[in-house]
């Protein structure tokens, strides 16, 4: 036997014996990353628990459990695995990132700060090391750009990198040393983090200093590199305001408002200028829209009853808003290991599963917390929208919709829950506005028609009100028609909270009915509420209106026969004998 075949044989043979031990570990490690891809985290930890008592020197073990903990709202155990990490690894900066990262959403941006000084210090000098082992000494005092090569393959690993720089930014910031603050954000801008979050920071810094017409200057600049956001118009706003430029300033915030139309300090801005300028019955529309917004938002609720008591206000008081601005959520960027899709998949119908069960509470939570690592699904934040909109949450809800509409330009069913949202909130206007966009993505929606019909029959525009419901009714003709002929599976599954109880065309019907009463046009009502009795036989509202009509035109022995199936299908006997006593 050959000295090379002997070495092979030796190293199978070795591979043979502990190859059981590295497996079960390796399969304890990618289970407990797959735990927490599901967000599993108790899971997760528990598997890291074993892998750390069985391989106590192993990397990024405490890191990983430190993440599961957290999420957990464990904070206590998290930040304590995290340091075990960074005292063993000092080279491990996830650990440090993530230890800043758990400090400063508990609000203890002093500590994350040091922690982040401490990740640079460290950081920067392992990639110095690096770059000495590839390049000269002299290369790298005359060539920088070694240096950045070296970051840069440091952070295609750990896509975080970015994320101390800009906490140190907004501790310079709150501390007052703005110089120190502007340098970080131009770190972390450099170095990935989020360019529009980087870009707002250093235009609040001019803000901050009062340099309206450099705000400015940066803001124009950011929109080029950014593209059209509706935080830049906002900060516009506010410069423009702020230099006496009044009409510009108002025109930057419903700029604003027309990106993210669920932007409470914008609209409570544009109110506040409305109140300057005497113009209150633009002001109260537009605080009534922000309460509905943000019910907990004292400001506007204080400033709207005093409008509404004629209690005068002080022009001065009433200084621009930029809360959004000054509170920051921190942007870590977790890296999944599951392919997203399955992920998705699972979160979708875990959530749609509790939805069945009645646990809408326990649904949204759990959406909710999901959204903390990932949120950019179009389906996950439509039905995050829905849950809200459910709960009466209607800031929440026109957030997560509009986050839905961003990520999925031609999503029908998202602007139709905007234009919901909106119907809701009383602002007829806009609502208006995405219904049509539903009908501009699929000319033929019924749905969409028939919540025209509704939204023009509030602003009392009779005429299309009726001509949208006659669409309606006539679309969804023609789509029973195309469904019947295609015979569509019955196992399809709706991956969305959309619930369509009733056919649209009875709806319609029935609003028809209700327009025609309006007008007294009473032959006209009969004939669509009769309509509606044939699509849903079983509905008692029809029979209702028909009883109403006929004994208030003295047909006695009809009126009694639909009040009677009325009455027999489950409906109020005191409605019934409220119509008698009044007639």
């Amino acid at each position: 036997m050959s000295k090379k075949i002997f070495t092979i044989l030796f190293i199978i043979l070795f591979l043979g014996t502990i190859n059981p031990f590295l497996l079960a570990k390796r399969n304890l490690v990618k289970k407990a990353q797959e735990s927490m891809d599901f967000m599993a985290y108790e899971q997760a930890a528990n598997y890291l628990e074993e892998t750390i008592l069985a391989d106590p020197d192993k990397k990024d073990l405490r890191a990983q459990q430190g993440f599961a903990y957290f999420r957990l709202g464990k904070h206590a155990e998290a930040a304590r695995v995290l340091k075990e990490e960074i005292t063993l690894f000092p080279d491990n900066y996830n650990a440090f990132i993530l230890l800043a990262y758990i400090d400063f959403n508990q609000a203890k941006l002093e500590e994350a700060a040091k922690v982040c000084l401490d990740f640079h210090a460290g950081f920067e000098k392992t990639v110095k090391d690096k770059t000495l082992k590839k390049h000269s000494r002299y290369a790298l005092y005359d060539k920088k750009e070694h240096l950045e090569k070296t970051r840069a393959k440091f952070q295609k690993k750990n896509p975080n990198l970015s994320l101390p720089y800009f906490v140190l930014g907004l501790y310079h910031q709150k501390c007052g040393n703005l110089v120190k603050a502007s340098e970080n954000f131009i770190l972390a801008l450099e170095r990935g983090y989020d360019s529009m979050e980087c870009h707002i920071q250093l235009i609040n810094l001019e803000l901050i200093k009062e340099n309206w017409q450099e705000s400015l200057t940066i803001s124009a600049q950011a929109l080029q590199s950014e593209g059209s956001q509706s935080e830049f118009y906002f900060l516009m706003g506010y410069a423009f305001y702020h230099l006496g430029e009044i009409e510009n300033a108002k025109l930057h915030f419903e700029k604003t408002l027309e990106l993210k139309p669920y932007l409470v300090d914008a609209i409570k801005n544009l109110a506040k200028i409305h109140c300057q300028q005497d113009e209150l019955e633009k002001a109260i529309p537009l605080l009534k829209k922000a309460l509905k917004i943000a019910p907990v938002d004292f400001e506007v609720r204080f400033l709207l009853e005093d409008l509404l008591k004629n209690i005068s206000i002080e022009k001065k008081i009433l200084k621009l808003s930029k809360d959004f601005i000054d509170k920051v959520s921190l942007k870590y960027k977790y890296s999944f290991k599951t392919d997203m899709n399955q992920v998705i998949s699972y979160i979708n119908e875990y959530t749609l599963a509790l939805v069945r069960l009645g646990k809408l509470n326990e649904a949204t939570s759990f959406l909710r917390s999901f959204f903390e690592i990932y949120d950019l699904s179009p389906a996950l934040n439509y039905n995050l929208g829905h849950l809200y909109n459910m709960h009466n949450l209607l800031g929440e809800a026109l957030k997560a919709a509009w986050k839905a509409v961003e990520l999925k330009k031609d999503y029908k069913d998202a602007y139709d829950l905007v234009g919901s949202i909106f119907f809701k909130m009383l602002d007829f206007e806009n609502s208006l506005r995405f219904y049509k966009k539903v009908i501009q993505i699929d000319p033929k929606d019924a749905m969409g028609y028939y919540n025209l019909g509704l939204v023009h029959s509030v602003m009392k525009d009779f005429a299309k009100a009726e001509e949208n419901w006659k669409k309606a009714i006539d679309y969804e003709k023609l789509i029973k028609e195309k469904k019947e002929k295609r015979k569509i599976p019955e196992d399809d599954l709706d991956l969305s909270l959309i619930v369509k109880a009733r056919p649209v065309s009875f709806e319609a019907h029935k609003s028809l009915g209700n327009l025609y009463i309006k007008q007294d046009k009473k032959a006209k009502a009969l004939e669509e509420f009769k309509k509606a009795i044939e699509l849903e036989p079983a509905d008692p509202e029809p029979y209702y209106e028909i009883g109403k009509i006929y004994y208030q035109q003295k047909d006695t022995e009809k009126a009694t026969f639909y009040f009677d199936k009325y009455l027999y299908l489950g409906g109020k006997k005191e409605k019934v004998e409220e119509i008698l006593k009044k007639l």
